[in-house]
């Protein structure tokens, strides 16, 4: 879904110059709710936001055009349903929106229980040719995956390019069979797989494919000049499980990219309190990745929990990098180069304090271009913000502070006043504060859970609908439903609310009034966690402690 970046070739001085003012970034607007989230930005500038929503009584994509620079969906933004019984469409994965030509926008999604001939996974296609003004009715072009990670649009080729996992599946609407129902397996293992990405490349005649897997990234390459979807669903016609030369270990959030300055590949490469962004080219004459560049430079404000990023190309082979830092309450960093990834700029701000997840980072040949994320990685508030980075405000221990604090505060001594309440009965919160900054209450509710993959991870998370729904699917019948219901129950934690308060050096206390987040707590069992950060955004390891509520007796 990175194959359409396009920016003007500005000279390096001139992008300095750009970022010397304002100590503020730009304000970013709230597209819609949902997940899964995918950006795309025309020739003219215009951006195009999809993604998916859980709705009832059947799910749709929904779709944000954003003018040039813009700050808010204008009056084209609508929904699009999938074909056939739309009351019961499940909607699974990532939207894909893609902008190949001018005025041409392209949308691929996929849903289950929805379309005609029974229960599967099934892709859908939908295309603009006015600009997103309006869209064609879906075409299913493929069914057996269901998209997810980051997929591709080939125009000239009339090629989707979609995976899952390990998984990938490619279509062409004009070329029987018509829908594709043929996958094929791209890397092995496939039960901790994760991030999934594949390009193809035009120039270099390659459609590449990239994972990890249990924090290790493999490829996949195949070398076709006129690719059609059976020769690229034989396995046969791929190098698979290929990986990365001197690796370094505990690598995951893979992306990929296209464009003149070649296949790219970027990653996270886990590092105790120093996580590196790392960015590697495609060799041609070998089919391997070379050696890395990190791209977040030495600011310790990148030290503070990077996650999350994300690169794209323009037209001119200018590299355009997104991710996410907890400094502050949060920063969306950005980064550019030049030199087709040999240097990169000084990171700068998009977006911050704000809970960024999964970015996406888009513009086009006149600069004109958006950034967009989520803000819960399951379902959450869809964020939009235009392109204009903004260097770190002056402030102690920042630029210009007398040098940086690189020293996180320590809270320790945590208790709580009455470990076991009633709902509407108050209590306290003491803790020790090593030196000043703002503390961080989050109460956290055990609810039933699942043991699920999140982010590259298997995790406990909380159990709803939708992840029901999900599992269900993947059962196909209610004994093995039941069965797999009872293997993966695990007891979960679900966000209530927080208290944010000033701290000293010393002894602190947090007064809980009873209420949280405007209500009273209902009976069950409860956390508290307890997170300080200082004046320089250094943030203190997570203090726990648990409590109940009891129901009041009559």
């Amino acid at each position: 879904m990175r194959l359409r970046m396009r920016l003007l070739a500005l000279p390096a001085a001139l992008f300095l110059i750009a970022l010397a003012p304002a100590a503020q970034a730009a304000t970013p607007f709230t597209a819609g709710t949902g997940s899964g989230q995918d950006l795309a930005v025309g020739s003219d500038g215009t951006g195009h936001v999809m993604w998916v929503q859980d709705e009832s009584p059947g799910d749709r994509l929904h779709y944000c055009r954003v003018p040039a620079g813009g700050t808010a969906c204008d009056g084209e933004s609508t929904v699009l349903d999938f074909a056939g019984p739309t009351l019961t469409a499940n909607a699974v994965g990532n939207a894909q929106v893609f902008t190949p030509l001018a005025n041409r926008v392209v949308v691929l999604a996929t849903c289950w229980a929805c379309g005609v001939g029974g229960i599967t996974d099934r892709t859908f296609r939908w295309i603009s040719t006015n600009n997103g003004a309006d869209f064609g009715a879906p075409v299913e072009v493929g069914n057996n995956l269901a998209l997810n990670g980051q997929a591709a649009y080939v125009n000239s080729l009339n090629l989707s390019l979609g995976v899952e996992g390990t998984p990938f599946q490619a279509t062409d609407p004009g070329t029987a069979p018509n829908p594709e129902t043929a996958t094929v397996s791209l890397a092995s293992g496939g039960l901790f797989v994760y991030s999934p990405a594949v390009v193809y490349d035009e120039t270099l005649d390659r459609a590449v494919y990239a994972t990890n897997d249990l924090d290790t990234v493999k490829y996949a390459v195949q070398t076709d000049a006129t690719p059609t979807a059976p020769e690229l669903n034989n396995v046969a016609n791929w190098q698979t499980d290929r990986l990365l030369s001197s690796p370094e270990g505990d690598n995951d959030e893979t992306a990929l990219s296209s464009g003149p300055s070649g296949v790219l590949l970027t990653y996270r490469w886990f590092v105790p309190n120093d996580n590196r962004l790392g960015l590697r080219k495609f060799d041609t004459g070998t089919n391997t990745f070379g050696g890395p560049v990190y791209i977040e430079g030495a600011d310790p404000i990148d030290n503070n929990s990077l996650d999350y990023p994300h690169h794209s190309q323009d037209s001119s082979g200018r590299i355009h990098v997104v991710w996410r830092s907890l400094h502050d309450d949060g920063r969306l960093r950005y980064s550019r180069s030049d030199d087709g990834g040999t240097t990169f700029s000084a990171a700068a701000n998009l977006a911050t304090k704000e809970t960024f997840i999964d970015p996406i980072v888009e513009a086009n040949s006149t600069g004109a271009g958006f950034a967009t994320w989520n803000t819960n990685a399951s379902s959450g508030t869809i964020r939009v913000v235009p392109i204009d980075p903004q260097p770190e405000p002056a402030g102690p221990g920042g630029p210009g502070g007398g040098g940086p604090d690189t020293s996180p505060p320590t809270a320790g001594g945590f208790a709580v006043g009455d470990p076991t309440l009633f709902p509407g009965q108050g209590t306290s919160f003491s803790f020790n504060s090593s030196e000043t900054g703002v503390a961080l209450l989050t109460i956290q509710k055990q609810v039933k859970g699942l043991k699920t993959r999140v982010r590259g991870r298997r995790r406990c998370v909380p159990q709803t609908r939708r992840r029901l729904r999900a599992l269900r699917r993947r059962a196909g019948s209610p004994a093995e439903f039941r069965r797999l219901l009872r293997r993966q129950h695990c007891k979960a934690y679900k966000r209530i609310g927080s208290i944010r308060q000033n701290v000293a050096p010393g002894r602190n206390t947090i007064v809980f009034n009873g209420r949280i987040a405007g209500r009273r707590l209902r009976p069950g069992r409860y956390r508290a966690l307890l997170v300080i950060t200082d004046s320089a955004g250094n943030v203190s390891r997570t203090e726990r402690i648990r409590f109940r509520v009891l129901r009041r007796r009559r």
